[in-house]
């Protein structure tokens, strides 16, 4: 158990279609540790699935942080995004940079001002068929069903439980373009954690950014996209020892 004096205060954002539920295991490592680990379940997905609606967007999901920051009065914060949690994190450092003392980007997007999630991982044509899907099956304003768990490339063992609490995700938070300033670059720590094992080509190259900027720490895990999932204890390693 690290004492008081090392102990570090965690907001852990998952990704698009998944909650608060991916971190336990994370979270449950950090706690015993006697670090602060905070989970929030973004609004209409997870277990807030019954407020999903067309009104739902990126604004909703970077208020959702920002309230939990002001309810719980956070600061000195480690505040770690994953896969578009990415989008959800840096929203939030551009409103209250002095509140956080790393950013983490956890296999996920780090993007750049006038950008949306649609632009790195379904560029040019290949959004139409999720636009096509959207509109058949998720009413206009749902991705659903969604990506199953062998997609992400979760470990077999756990593909079961990862499918049984994924949800749709509300859309319009994927459409939606992020409008920031230079505040994200005035944090101290920035950091970005790589999954190995997905291979997908928006994240790789997200990546290769990510070694070059002055400054970042870069690691990377043999591991599926949902690194939580699949190398929980390699995770909360890495997160422990952040400066």
């Amino acid at each position: 158990m690290e004492g008081a004096s090392t102990a570090k205060t965690f907001v852990l954002v998952h990704g698009a279609g998944h909650g608060a539920w991916c971190y336990e295991r994370v979270a449950t490592i950090l706690r015993a540790q006697g670090h602060r680990v905070f989970t929030p379940t973004l609004a209409g997905v997870g277990e807030r699935i019954a407020e999903i609606s067309p009104a739902i967007d990126l604004t909703t999901h970077i208020d959702d942080i920002l309230d939990l920051f002001e309810r719980e009065q956070l600061e000195d914060v480690f505040l770690c995004g994953h896969s578009y949690g990415g989008m959800v994190i840096t929203g939030a450092a551009d409103k209250i940079p002095a509140r956080i003392r790393n950013l983490v980007f956890i296999d996920s997007v780090v993007p750049d001002n006038g950008k949306c999630m649609n632009d790195y991982v379904f560029p040019g044509w290949k959004l139409w068929p999720v636009l096509l899907s959207v509109k058949l099956l998720g009413g206009g304003y749902k991705l659903t069903p969604p990506p199953p768990a062998w997609y992400f490339k979760v470990n077999k063992a756990d593909q079961p439980m990862v499918n049984r609490h994924l949800t749709a995700h509300p859309f319009v938070s994927l459409q939606q373009k992020i409008r920031i300033g230079s505040n994200p670059d005035r944090i101290a720590g920035h950091t970005y954690i790589y999954a190995t094992k997905f291979g997908f080509a928006p994240l790789t190259e997200q990546y290769e950014k990510a070694k070059v900027r002055m400054g970042w720490k870069v690691f990377e895990i043999p591991s599926g996209h949902d690194i939580m999932i699949d190398a929980p204890r390699e995770l909360a390693g890495i997160l422990s020892s952040l400066n």
